[in-house]
């Protein structure tokens, strides 16, 4: 057969290291890049540099940066025990490190799908094409847009998790399921979901073989994140409240509240999954935009394998349910989830479409649909406050800089490794390495304040431009800072 032909696994070879290398190039070039340029925040980069710091050091990681509930515990914002697993990678890359971590899972679980493909499609290209359409789903490029989240690495382990499953390698699927539970809490109620549909797939029929193995696993899961929300986080949060769950007002205050309204107003849920639920016009469209692209990546797949959809509704749920505007569209680490979800849908509904030649035409449309469909995403969307400068690294201003590089580059030398600082956003991912860091105009017993002047493409968050030079003009007048640096849109006060 002409496809089992050693030339064809020695072509096969060569393009998968060809997309591989082409990806990690583009992924770099849209996340490091960003950071190089200071297009990286204070949300979420320095919050995860600052607490990667300090668990490398061995010391409580209190979110000093985190505005919304300050001093609280990295665990009691969100429940991330993987961070311990990066400690050796941050005294090799430093602030680059948790970019790097995320870049790398992603290949990683593009290599998933690659190795769940070909035991489908053992002697064919469909494994390359369906990875290929695995790079291009837009969630990959909105989250890489957008700093650093944990639920991009937990994700990327989803294809590995169906893979040892259909291998029926009980261990390895078992190291999966662990490192996608402590990824982050929310991740557990989605394993839950996930371990569902896996039983779906396998057929109802071996139910009681399912009580063995997947049933047990399923309700582990499920306790494991009602634990964690319920008693383990609450007590991290040192009065704060769970301001997570503050996103689902319109459901309940508490989770019980929430699953009691699910289960209460199905019609009042279902209805939030489409409409625009904060009344304001701005936001319309929005949640269409999302169906759309799950549609046009893969979507359709869904369909024709139901047991992946299941394992998308608390992804959905945790999307459109949410009262945050943020969460709705297709904008940074939200739509992660979709993304092996969607690959192996599409590699499942391929395995049944009969003759060859329409399972190659199937794979390969829906391939360029996802790539262009993702290209118009970044050039336009409906989803609010959408960065295009942060995403689109095939245009010119995604390497452009107002700043002097250089410059600034140097002036952050001239702040000390060891003392607490008050920064603006931009700066934070950058000088995170420390036990005290705040987000100004939070200053606290911050010996200096490293500040970025207004610019258009640089955010004074969480001040207006307005308020935040008056902010800086009261610290001048006060007389109790010495202006150790002003200049290239740069200021650095340290403390008399």
């Amino acid at each position: 057969m002409l496809l089992s032909h050693p030339r064809f696994i020695k072509y096969e070879r060569f393009w998968l290291i060809v997309i591989f290398t082409l990806c990690a190039i583009v992924y770099c070039l849209i996340s490091l890049v960003n950071h190089y340029l200071f297009h990286t925040a204070a949300f979420d980069l320095g919050i995860f540099n600052n607490a990667l710091y300090c668990i490398s050091h061995f010391r409580t990681s209190y979110l000093t940066l985190n505005i919304f509930s300050p001093g609280t515990n990295l665990l009691g914002d969100h429940f991330s025990p993987i961070m311990f697993l990066y400690i050796p990678f941050y005294y090799l890359f430093g602030s680059y490190t948790l970019l790097l971590i995320q870049i790398a899972s992603i290949l990683f679980g593009g290599w998933g799908i690659y190795k769940y493909c070909k035991l489908k499609f053992p002697e064919s290209y469909i494994p390359l094409i369906i990875t290929l359409q695995f790079f291009g789903i837009w969630g990959i490029y909105s989250a890489l847009s957008f700093d650093f989240h944990n639920n991009v690495v937990g994700a990327m382990f989803v294809p590995w998790l169906v893979y040892y499953y259909e291998k029926q390698n009980k261990k390895l699927f078992l190291t999966c399921f662990l490192l996608i539970l402590i990824s982050k809490e929310n991740m557990a109620l989605w394993l839950a979901f996930i371990m569902g549909g896996l039983m779906l797939k396998n057929g109802l029929h071996n139910f009681k073989k399912h009580l063995k193995f997947e049933v047990p696993l399923l309700a582990f899961a499920l306790i494991y994140f009602y634990i964690v929300v319920s008693f383990i986080m609450p007590p991290l949060q040192h009065g704060h409240g769970n301001y997570q769950l503050y996103r689902y007002a319109a459901l309940g205050n508490s989770l019980p509240a929430i699953i009691k309204t699910i289960l209460e107003k199905p019609g009042y849920v279902f209805g939030l999954l489409f409409n625009n639920s904060l009344g304001n016009p701005e936001f319309d469209g929005i949640k269409t935009e999302l169906h759309y692209m799950v549609l046009m990546s893969g979507g359709l797949a869904l369909l024709y394998r139901p047991y992946y959809l299941f394992m998308l509704l608390p992804i959905y749920a945790q999307k459109l349910l949410s009262s945050n505007v943020t969460f709705w569209g297709i904008n940074a680490q939200y739509s992660i989830e979709f993304v092996p979800i969607l690959s192996l849908a599409l590699a499942d509904t391929a395995f049944k479409i009969k003759p060859v030649a329409l399972r190659y035409a199937f794979c390969i449309a829906y391939t360029i649909i996802t790539h262009i469909v993702n290209i118009h995403s970044m050039d336009e969307r409906k989803a609010w406050a959408y960065n295009k400068t942060n995403t689109r690294y095939y245009n010119e201003g995604h390497y452009n800089s107002e700043l002097n590089l250089d410059a600034v580059y140097y002036a952050l030398k001239l702040v000390p490794d060891d003392v607490p600082l008050s920064v603006s956003s931009s700066f934070a991912p950058h000088l995170a390495n420390r036990e005290k860091i705040y987000s100004f105009p939070d200053i606290k017993d911050a010996q200096y304040l490293v500040l970025m002047m207004p610019m258009s493409s640089h955010s004074s968050y969480p001040l207006s431009d307005v308020d935040f030079l008056k902010a800086v003009d009261t610290c001048k007048a006060s007389g109790r800072y010495l202006a150790i640096y002003d200049a290239n849109k740069v200021l650095i006060l340290k403390k008399k």
